[in-house]
């Protein structure tokens, strides 16, 4: 139409220029409110889940209306567990085990053997189909887990990380007043003394997912969280994956410390993390089958023995 009156001298060049331009601009005001509207749906339908989410999802009958738990050596014994992740995938069957109280203990093989399953078993993140998990003489499905919790360090290979500062990050799970001498001091035991070069320091943020970080960095700093924690069992799962072999050697001879009179359990592959360990236990589909000492099991010459050459071959 406006082509029409263009060539009929209706309107002059300028006036057409004019129109099709409010025209093309009302196009795009359309086509953004059409979008706006449908992501604001989207939210409204988000939400509607969210709340369902919570009306309907019945509260953890573990977490904090049963007896508390009581710390005393954390001996930690597991009878006739059961485990699997589908009818199909049967991970643990009838599987026995006892673990040394203030002893390191650590799984190795290979990725696919089940060690982080039957940790996340002893930290309850998991229950088991059958069978039992007794902590210091107590059945871990019979006590709260707000106040196991609070005795368990947990580092994963992706440490879980809040939008916000350094500080904020490291202190979240600490319920006593930080002396900043004692902050300093976990600081450079955990080898975090790259945040002094860093604008704000502590109070440096670091975003969701720790965008602003190195993995190594985010590793160390994940690690003095566990220091700051000062929990009585801990559980460390590939703890120095991302750090270099001199890094890994000082933080590893830094936890040492940290791990005197308490129980530590390690997952690991690579076997210079675990050397010193007390007790190292290797698995394979779901089943033990080696468990002595660093020495004892490298006089062997089985299969930890093949792994230690593997690794050390070059």
């Amino acid at each position: 139409m406006f082509w029409l009156w263009f060539w009929s001298n209706i309107i002059n060049i300028w006036e057409f220029v004019s129109l099709m331009s409010v025209i093309y601009i009302l196009d795009q005001i359309f086509k953004k409110s059409i979008a706006t509207y449908i992501d604001f749906t989207k939210i409204i339908v988000n939400v509607e889940k969210l709340w369902d989410f919570f009306d309907n999802t019945p509260e953890m009958k573990w977490y904090d209306t049963w007896k508390e738990f009581e710390y005393k050596n954390w001996k930690i014994e597991i009878e006739n567990l059961t485990y699997w992740y589908s009818e199909n995938k049967l991970v643990f069957k009838n599987f026995d085990l006892k673990l040394k109280w203030w002893k390191i203990t650590a799984f190795v093989w290979n990725s696919w053997s089940w060690k982080s399953t039957l940790v996340k078993l002893i930290a309850w993140y998991i229950s088991s189909n059958s069978g039992n998990i007794i902590i210091d003489e107590q059945k871990i499905d019979e006590i709260s887990l707000k106040s196991y919790y609070k005795n368990i360090g947990y580092l994963t290979q992706d440490p879980s990380v809040f939008d916000g500062t350094i500080l904020n990050n490291l202190t979240y799970a600490i319920d006593r007043e930080l002396k900043k001498w004692e902050l300093e001091n976990i600081l450079k035991q955990s080898k975090c003394e790259f945040i002094y070069d860093l604008e704000d320091w502590i109070n440096t943020e670091i975003w969701e997912r720790w965008v602003r970080l190195s993995w190594g960095q985010k590793q160390r700093l994940a690690i003095a969280k566990i220091f700051l924690k000062d929990p009585k069992i801990i559980i460390l799962d590939e703890p120095t994956s991302a750090l270099d072999s001199f890094s890994e050697e000082q933080i590893t001879f830094a936890m040492h410390n940290l791990f005197k009179n308490r129980t530590v359990i390690i997952i690991a592959h690579r076997l210079q993390t675990v050397k010193d360990a007390g007790d190292i236990i290797l698995f394979e589909n779901g089943k033990i089958v080696e468990r002595w000492t660093h020495k004892e099991l490298v006089d062997l010459k089985w299969q930890y023995n093949k792994m230690l050459e593997l690794q050390s071959g070059f």
